[in-house]
């Protein structure tokens, strides 16, 4: 059976969870294309429902898919060039707790892209835990597909409560990144790191530069002033990654 109205309950469903919102109340988001959809079942991601369009049901394979007409997957997608494949998925329900391993603690964050490009760096450089504070949702659809399948990999934790972030994350080397810390290519480091990542326009909060155990920069040639967050923050992990494995 293909389901054919875009006012079938399982199609408005899937089309709400494009509203933070709503992913919220029903703590469920968006995995689209195949090879993410792949992935997360792969990775033993809770997949409630999976969608594939009409057209694309020769091409792809999912046991207990459910066959949308074009139209309809249309009304379900946020891309512009879907492969023609969705699943809904729950969100994992991580209690705030200290890290595993080494963190990234992103501090007022709201780009997707720089969110999904550092939760994907992260996943590369063995951190175990994302602590995102006051951010963007980590779970919103741009966020997803920036990030490239890395969600499945670590636990991600969402709050507004820093001051409960620098606890559960205490016992690791709290280092926030700003202009005029050290140079990280000189930091030598013994244990686990939790790594500061600031807001895009504004840097790190106030409560980030006063609680963090210590400060550390990139140096910049030809008087260079900043990098874009996510070059920052993933030339930083790639670093501390070779320096504590």
């Amino acid at each position: 059976m293909v389901i054919t109205s875009v006012d079938n309950a399982k199609v408005q469903e899937v089309a709400k969870l494009a509203d933070k919102k709503y992913r919220k109340l029903s703590q469920s988001y968006v995995i689209e294309g195949e090879r993410l959809v792949r992935d997360a079942i792969f990775h033993g991601a809770q997949v409630q429902s999976i969608f594939v369009a009409e057209s694309a049901k020769g091409k792809l394979d999912f046991a207990d898919a459910t066959i949308v007409s074009d139209r309809v997957f249309a009304k379900m997608s946020t891309t512009v060039n879907s492969q023609g494949v969705l699943a809904v998925a729950k969100i994992p329900q991580n209690e705030l707790s200290a890290p595993n391993g080494n963190c990234l603690i992103l501090d007022n964050l709201q780009d997707p892209g720089n969110i999904g490009t550092l939760i994907r760096t992260a996943v590369a450089c063995g951190f175990t835990d994302i602590y995102a504070v006051n951010c963007a949702d980590v779970y919103s659809p741009k966020v997803v597909r920036s990030a490239m399948s890395a969600h499945f990999c670590l636990r991600l934790h969402q709050t507004d409560d820093i001051a409960k972030v620098f606890e559960v994350a205490s016992k690791n080397t709290i280092l926030a990144c700003d202009m005029g810390g050290k140079n990280i290519f000189d930091c030598k480091f013994t244990g686990n790191v939790a790594l500061v990542l600031g807001n895009e326009g504004n840097g790190l909060s106030s409560y980030s530069r006063q609680k963090s155990h210590d400060t550390i920069s990139l140096p910049m040639a030809n008087s260079f002033e900043s990098l874009n967050v996510a070059v920052a923050g993933s030339v930083i992990m790639y670093q501390i990654y070779a320096n504590t494995k």
